[in-house]
Parts: structure tokens; C-alpha cells; sequence
């Protein structure tokens, strides 16, 4: 075979042309509206991959042949193509100013496209935008930057999953995040986590370093994400890496910067006096409990679980290229040191991005990344393993004030119960160990026609590693706990494809793309646990008395056909059309393959003749797509009759098999149809740019995981059911009020308005009103028919009747009762924001610049769960909410807590699950606040090494606000991370971290 492919290769380069003669063209490039040269410039010869860039003084030197065609493009300036002459040996250019937004290459699905002639929903953050913001993963960059991106963080964990939403939910039960590409390369996102992870499931993001990032890129409509088909119904996030520059010298850059983490805002519970006060003057009528003599001494278990965090960040990087290879090297090392004992993170990161042009027909490059993260966790948050004292934040402010954290003689008191000694006597680690990259070959065949060859991969392994003291677990006979867990997920993908790119005389721009891809992975764990060690100093499982194990594993494989066209008529008429069809390993024989597309046009207004007069108008564009993409987050084999070995399928003593799920040979994608309209217009000098985006979302044939007839043997399996739609605006306004020799001011604001209905659900499962609804296994939310996702269904608190002291609730028909009943619930709201968006600023002064960026959330309700316990005088072991010292006790009071003899507390509690735990999640948070200084180019100069040097200090989540109802901590909450079905819900989840940095960027 490699004698084949040799002489193959041999054949290909005897037919091609014997070079012309080459000859050295050179010349400048200057600013059109002030003459002065510009550095940087990219100089291309259309058809080859041969690019040079202009020097300091705007100058340029190159070899051509023949009469080639020239692209000259830079940031900020309007690109400009022009034909050389013959016997032409200097250029003179001047290039026009533009709006950086319409002059820029925006990244898309397999390619790129002119930000200015694009018909696609797609918003980009560059590296300026997100440099230097403290953040463990890249979609945390993402808050307050995009229209209708809703990022919610799960709660202030280090490493946790965040809840992210383009442009709505597309899905109920199965997948609801992003597509993830990096480079190309889609990245695993599955679940590898145990309930001791804290807060949720891992980031799928953690490994990426946001000092590699040169761009995010949200595909948000059908003509952007149906290029990735049957995983672009909840949007596509592209994410390219940093990469060196053509003919540029060797570039040093250093990046480094401290800081202090603490939370954003703490609970209010009861201090010692307040706490002895309130049990004997309260608790003791409620319970019968006889009245206690409380020590003097107090323990304040908030503080002693809570401390000064800290974070350091060191990035070194190094990137440049002669005419031929451009390259990117970075490491990274992150330590983070959270404000909640044992939670910390580490990573350490590199990255290889290169680019290799052999000649004039082949160009070589590879990305390639590698990482290590290792993390002390803390058990997971919300009481998931049963155990109110493993969580240090929620045993804090469950402790009563007198529950003791040491004896007198400085041991831990009562270990088993006591979250400090768990978190000292136990280990509780979790390792991530990452490679992703991508290798391509590009080979071009005419300069208008080329082949492109890209072989990926993504090879995830994570550990986790758990051991409980013999003093922790208080077993005499097995002493001791530990587990070890290995996940291993391996992705490999090939994508062939062929592009053409034709400019046919004046008036038609032609492109086509058309690839096919094929990518599986092998998904594998293994656990292994024992119990009873001789001694504490033994790690290893292996050193237990028992041990168990276990493993399983799973592949699955997807291949693709792909096809893109765009043309463009006299550059202001835009086509575009996409078409994939993917054939999934996850779906039933009957339904495995799948067609996806999406078409679109675009119409440059500001291009006619009537618009030429309108003269404050600098652009303006119209576009409107229609298309369909799918969704396939769903396990391995649900399509699959399955059977299971278990111990409960043995026989007699004999090993055996039982039927553990129905098969489904019909199972397929769900599928999600949108219509986007969109307007563009730039005005006053580019100074005003406003996109406006009206959608429409419709998913059909939602994956389900519903209960099946009895009948059938089986209680639940994956099925295609329910139509959900999403409808919204998304709006995005940046302007420059300011302009100066010395000052400008770049302001932008974004708003995404959404509004989601569920349109329709199996009619197998009906609720108390005969409507179709699916019952969420995690509390107070319902998916109800006719209504929104993540719909709250409770009983309607009305509050403390201030003549009785007892407190009531409406019943369904809006009367007032003492006693409510499951079938007084109501649809109390639900946790999707109406409204988030972002406010962001930057003023630069002279060498001073100064950023303000604010999120902000309106219209969503959250539920904090922690508040049944806090608001739980019946529990004489836990600590309460301050707010419970306001009782009543005499006719007229208005009071938040009921009479100590009410008789509720013995029927009816007032803390039960209802809409007192409901809150308006309503938010406004100042994101950050930056002030930098650059240190002057003179006195630069004189060290002889730095080309650049900025110094500044940076305060993240400093301010917040909520409406003055709001009781709890933090109001950005998600508890189940990224789980559809459950959001805006919160058991004493961490809040989010204030954090002030200082930090310092040089460049050598």
C-alpha cells in the first residue's frame, strides 16, 4: 500500500507546471483617510497558500510569477484584491477603514467566511475581550458577552459545570449543552463524575486554557449549526486556538497575576447568643424540650469552614514565522485555592499550534494540546450521599453555634459528624489527564480548488481517588473506606473534504464544500473499593480487608456527509445552503440515519443606489434563515433490547441473564427547526453597529425517558416524544462616544429575550388536572404541557396571619387555608430568565485603560431548598435563619415565623416545600472591573528587551443586586449543573467568588 500511495504521489507532481519565472515585488501599504503605513498587513496570492506580511514602515517584499492575484486584509481595514501586471515590480496600497466587525474573518462550520457577507447568526468574542479574567473554564468567559447566551454558573465550585444556553432549551431530558469544537475537533462531554464531586457534574471545558483562546464563536441559528447536524440543535461553540504570524519575528510573551478569592455573600444564621435565646425562648414551646444551660463559649462553624482563597496564574507563550511556517507555543500553570476548605485545583497546560507551507500546492499543520488538572474536592452539595456533614459549607451553617468543632484537649470532637475532621482525615482527589488536537494536509489542485485532510482527537482520562479515615467512617470491625475510579474516554475522528472558492468576472463569488467524516470513541471505567484498613497510613485499596470491583464499557461512532454552497452576486445578494446527513451507532435500525440542513439569504442594502444618499448609513444588511439540526445526547445503546448479569439474575445459585430494557428499532434524533431574520446596520462613521435577531425554535420528537405500559415488563425507556418551542430577540448595540487624540470610549450592550413553551407531551402520564407533564425527580419542578420548562409547581404560600400567629396558603381556587393538600399546588413560575444580557465598557486614556463590564438576569424564579432546614424549629440539632427570630407573638405582628404554640408545627409546617422558598432570581452583578496601565513604547526602549509591558488590577463579582425579598446567598444558582430539566434550584450551594487580582503582561 505505501508503494501505491508513493508512486501516486510521484504521478501527481510530474503533471504539475514547471515553475514561471519568479521576479521580487515590492511596495507599501498606508491608511486611505491619514497616509500612514501600516504593520501587519497579510499579503495573499489567491490560490496558494504563499502569504507575507508588511513590516513596521508598511513596507513589503515578495516573489510572484506570472500576473498573480493579491489579497491584501488586515483587522479594522476593508480587504482589497487586485490583479499584478506582468512586468509590475512595486505596489502602492492604501487600504480603507472599516468597522472591525465587518472586516474581520469570522470561523464557521469546516471554514471561514467575511464577517461582512455572512448570512449566519453568529457572534465572536475575541481574545481582547476575555484576556485576563480569572476563569477556570472558557464558557465562563462567555457571560454578558453574547446575546441570547444565558451562562449559569452551578454555584462557586472549583472545576463544576455550568449551565449554558443558546438561544433557549432545545431539549427536556436528553443533552441540553452546546456543541464544543475545538479546533476543529468536537470534544467528549460526557459524565465522569461520582455524588462526592460536588455541586455537579465535571466542566467538559476544565483542561482548556483561556490564555490559548484567539476566539469563541457561537453558531446560534440553523444556517450556522446545521453544518454540524444531528448535535446542533442547543448551538455550537467554536473555540480556535492562538496561532503565530507569517514573516514575523519571534514574539515572548510572559502573563502572570495573583489574587484573592472570598465568597460574594453568606447566609444569615444565628450566632450563640441569638441561637440559646431562640431555642429556649422558642424551640423549647415547639418541641416539648426542656429549656438548656448554653455555654458562654460559641463556635462560629461559617468561619471556621470558610478562608482567604487565593489564585495564581503563570502563562508563558512564544509564537512568530518566516514566509513559510508560522508557529504557537504556550504552557500554562494555574493554582487555585478556594474560599471553602479542601476545595483546590491545579493544571498544568501546553500547546503546539504550527503551520507548515511546503510549496505553492501543500500546506502542513498540526494543534495540539495537553493537560493535567488535579483537584481536592468536597462532597457534593445539596445532601445527594445522604449526608448532611460531609459537605463542609452545608454542615457549617447547619451546625448549631453549640455544637462543639474540638474538645479541650484540641482533638477533632465527634469525628464522624464533624465536617472538619472529614475534610482533614480523608482524601478526597480527582486527576484529569487530556490530549486534543488535530493534523491536517492541504493540498491545492488550482488556486481555486483544494483538498483538505484533517485526522483529530480527543483523549480524555480522569481518576478519582477517596479515602475515609478509620475515625471517619466509626466502624470497629472494616475501619476505613477507600475507592479508586479510572474513566477513560477516547475520541477519534478523519474529515476529508473538498473546497472551491471562484470569483467569476465581476459580479459572482462561488464557494462549495463538500467532506465526509467519520469519528467514534471507546468509552471504559473501572472501580475497585475496599473497606477495612490495619492503619490510616495505607492509600491504596489494595490494603483493605475487602475489596469489590467492577468495569464496564461502550463505543460508539457516527459518520457524515457534508455539503456547504455560498454565492454572491455583485457582493450585496448572499445564498448560502448546508446539508448534512449523519448516520448514528445510538439510534435504531430503522431510523439511523438522519438529513440536516439549513438555507439562508442575505441582502446588503447600504450596496444600492437609493441608500447612497442616506449618508449617516454605513452598512446595512438583511438576512433570514430557515433550517433543521438534531440532537443525540443520549446513552450508547437506549435503542437496544438489553439484558443484565446481575445478582439479582441468578438462578438457583447459578449466574443468569434478566431482561433490563426494551428495545426501541425506531429511536432517533430529535429534531429542532428554526427561522431566523435578522438586521445589520453600522452608522456615523462605524461608530453605532446594531444586530437584531428575531428566532423562532421548534424541536419535535424530544428524546424522553418515559414510563412504558406495564404490560411490557419494563418501567422506563428512552422514547420520541413531546414538541418544545423556544421564540426570542437577541439585540446587540456597540458604539464610540468618545474619540480622541487621547480618549476613546468603547461601549456595548446585548440583551437576549426569550420565551419557552412546551408544546407537547406523551399522554401517558397525566397530572391532578388531566394535563400531560413529566415529573422531575429532583423537587419542586414540573414539565407540564402548555407551559415553560423548569415550571415550579408548589403550594402558594400567603404568610403568618397576624391576628392567629399561624401560618396559611391559598388553596387552588384562591382561598385561605391552614392545612393545604397535594392539589393545592400551583404553577408558581419557572427558572428561564426572560431577559440576560451584558453591559460592558472600556475608556482608554493615554496609557491608561479602565473596563466595566456588568451582567444581568430579569424575570426567573429560584428555589433554595436550604431554607426548609433553616426555617425548621423542629430540628434541635441544626442552626436557623435569622430570620426565624422574628416570631410571633401577640395579635397585630407582622412576623416571619409563626407562633411558638402554633399548632402547624405539629400538621403543617411553614417551612414546607412551597413558594416560601420561591424567590425572584432577578440580578444585576458588576462582572468586572479593570484598570490597566501600558508603560510607555520610550521607556521600553531603553531596557533593550521589552517590547511591551501592562500592569493592572482587576475585582471580579464585586457588587451585586437583587431584589430586597431575595433571602439567600447568591442568586446565580444551578445545583444540577447542566441538567435541562432542573434549573434555578440551590441547597446550600456555594455562592460565587469575589476576587481581586493584580497581575502583570510583558512581551519580549
Amino acid at each position: 500500500m505505501k508503494k501505491g500511495v508513493f508512486l501516486y504521489l510521484f504521478s501527481l507532481m510530474a503533471v504539475l507546471p514547471a515553475l514561471a519565472q519568479m521576479r521580487t515585488l515590492t511596495g507599501t501599504v498606508k491608511a486611505g483617510n491619514s497616509g500612514a503605513p501600516l504593520p501587519g498587513v497579510t499579503i495573499h496570492i489567491k490560490g496558494s497558500t504563499y502569504r507575507v506580511a508588511t513590516n513596521s514602515d508598511g513596507s513589503f517584499s515578495m516573489s510572484v510569477e506570472g500576473t498573480p492575484e493579491l489579497q491584501f486584509s488586515m483587522v479594522g481595514y476593508e480587504s482589497q484584491q487586485l490583479k499584478v501586471a506582468a512586468d509590475a515590480t512595486r505596489l502602492d496600497i492604501k487600504l480603507q477603514s472599516v468597522s472591525s466587525r465587518l472586516s474581520e474573518v469570522v470561523v464557521v462550520g469546516y471554514g471561514e467566511q467575511a464577517q461582512r457577507y455572512t448570512t449566519e447568526a453568529v457572534s465572536v468574542v475575541k481574545a481582547g475581550q476575555i484576556t485576563n479574567v480569572p476563569a477556570v473554564s472558557p464558557q465562563q468567559l462567555l457571560q454578558g458577552q453574547v446575546a441570547g447566551v444565558n451562562m449559569t454558573n452551578s454555584s462557586g465550585l472549583l472545576g463544576n459545570s455550568s449551565l449554558l444556553r443558546v438561544r433557549g432549551t432545545a431539549s427536556i431530558t436528553a443533552g441540553s449543552q452546546p456543541l464544543f469544537v475545538v479546533d476543529g475537533v468536537p470534544l467528549n462531554d460526557g459524565t465522569y463524575s461520582t455524588s462526592y464531586g460536588g455541586g455537579a457534574v465535571l466542566n467538559p471545558l476544565l483542561e482548556i486554557n483561556p490564555e490559548d483562546i484567539a476566539s469563541i464563536t457561537v453558531l446560534k441559528d440553523a444556517a450556522a449549526a446545521a453544518i454540524y447536524g444531528s448535535r446542533g440543535s442547543n448551538g455550537v461553540i467554536l473555540i480556535e486556538t492562538k496561532k503565530g504570524a507569517l514573516n514575523h519575528k519571534t514574539q515572548l510573551r510572559l502573563d502572570y497575576y495573583t489574587g484573592w478569592v472570598s465568597p460574594t455573600d453568606k447566609l444569615k444564621v444565628m450566632n450563640g447568643s441569638e441561637y440559646s435565646s431562640f431555642y429556649n425562648n422558642y424551640i423549647t414551646k415547639v418541641t416539648g424540650k426542656t429549656p438548656i444551660d448554653f455555654p458562654a463559649k460559641s463556635t462560629d462553624w461559617p468561619s471556621l469552614v470558610t478562608r482567604t482563597g487565593r489564585t495564581n496564574n503563570y502563562a508563558l507563550s512564544a509564537s512568530g514565522g518566516n514566509e513559510k511556517t508560522r508557529f504557537y507555543v504556550g504552557g500554562n500553570y494555574m493554582d487555585d485555592e478556594n474560599y471553602v476548605i479542601g476545595n483546590n485545583l491545579q493544571r498544568l497546560s501546553g500547546r503546539l499550534n504550527l503551520e507548515h507551507t511546503a510549496n505553492k500546492y501543500l500546506q502542513l499543520g498540526v494543534n495540539f494540546s495537553t493537560a493535567y488538572t488535579n483537584m481536592d474536592r468536597i462532597y457534593q452539595e445539596g445532601n445527594a450521599t445522604g449526608n448532611t456533614n460531609l459537605p463542609p459549607y452545608t454542615a457549617a451553617f447547619l451546625n448549631t453555634p453549640f455544637t462543639p468543632a474540638y474538645t479541650d484537649d484540641g482533638q477533632f470532637a465527634n469525628p464522624t459528624t464533624n465536617t472538619l475532621a472529614n475534610i482533614l482525615l480523608s482524601t478526597n482527589k480527582y486527576y484529569t489527564r487530556r490530549n486534543t488536537g488535530n493534523a491536517y494536509a492541504k493540498v491545492n489542485i488550482t488556486k481555486d480548488l483544494w483538498v483538505k485532510s484533517d485526522w483529530g482527537i480527543d483523549l480524555l482520562e480522569t481518576e478519582e481517588r477517596i479515602r475515609r479515615s478509620a475515625k471517619l467512617t466509626g466502624a470497629t470491625t472494616t475501619p476505613g473506606s477507600a475507592s479508586r475510579t479510572l474513566w477513560q474516554d477516547y475520541k477519534w475522528l478523519s474529515t476529508n473534504s473538498l473546497n472551491y472558492d471562484k470569483r467569476i468576472g465581476e459580479n459572482h463569488q462561488v464557494t462549495f464544500l463538500a467532506a465526509y467524516s467519520y469519528e467514534t470513541a471507546r468509552y471504559d471505567d473501572i472501580k475497585a473499593t475496599g473497606t477495612g484498613f490495619v492503619s490510616d497510613q495505607l492509600p491504596n485499596v489494595g490494603s483493605a480487608a475487602v475489596t469489590t470491583g467492577s468495569a464496564t464499557g461502550k463505543r460508539w461512532a457516527m459518520e457524515s456527509y457534508i455539503f456547504r454552497g455560498n454565492y454572491r452576486f455583485q457582493d450585496k445578494y448572499l445564498f448560502e445552503g448546508s446539508l448534512r446527513r449523519d448516520g448514528s451507532s445510538r439510534f435504531g435500525p430503522n431510523k439511523k440515519y438522519g438529513n440536516f440542513w439549513a438555507v439562508s439569504g442575505g441582502w446588503i442594502i447600504s450596496q444600492e443606489q437609493f441608500m447612497k444618499e442616506v449618508r449617516f448609513i454605513d452598512y446595512m444588511k438583511l438576512t433570514a434563515s430557515y433550517g433543521v439540526t438534531g440532537n443525540d445526547r443520549i446513552n450508547y445503546y437506549d435503542y437496544l433490547g438489553q439484558y443484565a448479569a446481575s445478582t439479582d439474575a441468578s438462578y438457583a445459585g447459578q449466574p443468569g441473564l434478566r431482561p433490563s430494557q426494551i428495545k426501541n428499532p425506531d429511536l432517533s434524533w430529535e429534531e429542532t427547526s428554526q427561522f431566523d431574520l435578522g438586521l445589520a446596520v453600522n452608522a456615523l462613521d462605524n461608530r453605532i453597529q446594531l444586530t437584531v435577531d428575531y428566532y423562532s425554535k421548534d424541536s419535535k420528537d424530544l428524546l424522553l425517558y418515559l414510563a412504558v405500559p406495564s404490560t411490557t415488563g419494563f418501567g422506563f425507556a428512552t422514547r420520541n416524544a413531546g414538541k418544545m418551542r423556544n421564540r426570542g430577540v437577541d439585540l446587540q448595540i456597540t458604539g464610540v462616544p468618545v474619540r480622541t487624540k487621547d480618549v476613546q470610549w468603547t461601549t456595548s450592550l446585548n440583551l437576549g429575550f426569550v420565551k419557552n413553551k412546551v408544546l407537547k407531551l406523551s399522554s401517558d402520564n397525566k397530572d391532578e388536572e388531566g394535563r400531560n407533564f413529566i415529573l422531575s425527580s429532583f423537587g419542586g419542578q414540573r414539565v407540564i404541557q402548555g407551559y415553560a420548562l423548569n415550571s415550579f409547581y408548589l403550594l402558594h404560600y400567603k404568610g403568618i396571619n397576624p391576628e392567629t400567629g399561624d401560618p396559611e396558603w391559598y388553596t387552588k381556587d384562591g382561598k385561605t387555608t391552614t392545612a393545604p393538600t397535594n392539589n393545592d399546588q400551583i404553577i408558581a413560575g419557572n427558572a428561564m430568565p426572560k431577559l440576560t444580557g451584558g453591559f460592558n465598557n472600556t475608556v482608554r486614556y493615554k496609557q491608561f485603560d479602565l473596563g466595566v463590564n456588568f451582567y444581568f438576569s430579569y424575570g426567573n424564579k429560584v428555589m433554595l431548598n436550604e431554607f426548609q432546614t433553616l426555617d425548621n424549629a423542629l430540628l434541635t440539632t441544626s442552626n436557623l435563619s435569622k430570620d426565624m427570630l422574628n416570631y410571633w407573638q401577640k395579635p397585630g405582628d407582622q412576623a416571619f415565623a409563626p407562633a411558638a404554640t402554633s399548632a402547624s408545627w405539629k400538621t403543617k409546617p411553614f417551612n414546607q416545600l412551597s413558594t416560601a422558598q420561591l424567590f425572584d432570581g432577578s440580578f444585576l452583578r458588576l462582572k468586572t472591573l479593570t484598570l490597566g496601565y501600558n508603560l510607555p513604547s520610550d521607556l521600553l526602549g531603553h531596557t533593550q528587551v521589552l517590547s511591551g509591558a501592562r500592569l493592572y488590577v482587576l475585582g471580579q463579582n464585586l457588587w451585586t443586586v437583587t431584589k430586597k425579598e431575595f433571602r439567600g446567598a447568591d442568586p446565580e444558582v444551578s445545583l444540577y449543573g447542566s441538567n435541562a430539566q432542573v434549573a434555578g434550584e440551590s441547597s446550600f450551594s456555594l455562592p460565587q467568588p469575589k476576587t481581586i487580582t493584580v497581575g502583570v503582561n510583558l512581551v519580549f
